[in-house]
């Protein structure tokens, strides 16, 4: 990947950062958005279609919008259902009628071949109670009809009309919404496609790297006005050049340094960090913040041993409040200390 590649991306992660940061409830989204991997609805027709992971985040339908332009969630059509063009609302039945006299009288039936007589007609025709019960007699030579493809065959099936008599392949479709009890057909009902929404791979790429969460580290710490640079190269007394996602600079010195480790795992974040204690023993009179998603007790006990300040959350609104905190009273000691 070139130079200018590289730059462009890293600027276009400091955009989207800046978008998050200047709407919390989309920061909430997304952390959402991250831990589900997809967000499906509920249909119900008396309440609707809902999204019950979104509901409680006020417009949630526009903030969906913005992360879907921001390249962090994509949309997907998984069905659709009939939807009132009234009163939009999918509280939708469905009638069959009579194309000739618009009757809701209409069944399916079957068409029936006698095989003795070979008389053919629908199955309405053969049904008569007998003794309370249902049978299939042959109008024709009235003899009862008892076991299909020995003395009588199914043909195929039809729409049949009980008032008119008429009989077609289709019936007419119809409408009748249960909110506002309006009529409607097919041309003009809205058939409204019904979405789940997806983290998409650009998205799970920044958040399990953890580029996003470096990014909205550093862009926090530039506006609460503090000398920040990223991706900072730092020569140790060693002479051994050390890198670090972050570096809070005070007249042009460093004064803290700062990495964000996202952990799976307790024992993954123990390893990460002593990896990160020895670089940080490499500098003197530099004080370092050691930031993860996830930190174990052992892990803590460790980094207190080592004077290393340890910051975490459960999510990324509390990972960067506890960031901005901890820099704030690092700075308030550097700056009692100096003369």
């Amino acid at each position: 990947m070139s130079e200018a590649v590289k730059a462009r991306e890293a600027t276009d992660i400091v955009v989207l950062a800046e978008n998050l940061l200047e709407d919390p409830v989309l920061l909430k989204m997304l952390e959402v958005m991250a831990n589900k991997k997809e967000i499906k609805p509920l249909i119900r027709l008396e309440k609707g279609i809902e999204y019950p992971e979104l509901s409680n985040f006020p417009e949630w339908s526009e903030k969906i919008e913005k992360l879907i332009s921001l390249e962090f969630v994509e949309r997907k059509i998984i069905d659709r259902v009939i939807e009132c063009p009234y009163c939009n609302k999918i509280h939708v039945g469905t009638r069959f009628k009579c194309p000739s006299c618009n009757s809701i009288n209409i069944v399916r039936t079957n068409i029936i071949q006698h095989i003795t007589c070979g008389y053919v007609d629908t199955e309405i025709r053969f049904k008569r109670l007998e003794k309370g019960k249902e049978v299939l007699i042959c109008p024709n030579c009235k003899i009862k009809l008892r076991e299909i493809d020995v003395d009588y065959k199914i043909l195929g099936e039809i729409f049949e009309c009980i008032n008119c008599g008429r009989r077609v392949d289709r019936p007419k479709i119809e409408f009748i919404c249960r909110n506002c009890n309006t009529s409607f057909d097919i041309l003009t009902a809205n058939y409204k496609p019904v979405h789940m929404f997806k983290i998409t791979g650009k998205g799970v790429k920044l958040i399990s790297s953890g580029d996003l969460m470096r990014t909205l580290i550093f862009v926090s710490l530039r506006k609460a006005g503090y000398e920040a640079e990223a991706n900072v190269e730092l020569k140790g007394i060693s002479g051994v050049n050390h890198r670090f996602d972050i570096v809070i600079k005070k007249n042009g010195s460093p004064v803290i340094s700062i990495d964000y480790r996202p952990s799976s795992c307790d024992e993954a974040g123990v390893t990460d960090l002593l990896a990160h204690i020895a670089k940080q023993m490499d500098f003197q009179g530099i004080q370092y913040i050691y930031v993860s998603n996830r930190i174990s007790e052992n892990a803590v006990r460790i980094a207190s041993r080592q004077g290393i300040n340890l910051v975490y959350g459960g999510n990324m609104e509390e990972i960067l409040s506890n960031v901005l905190n901890t820099v704030k009273n690092i700075t308030s000691e550097i700056s009692s200390k100096t003369p």
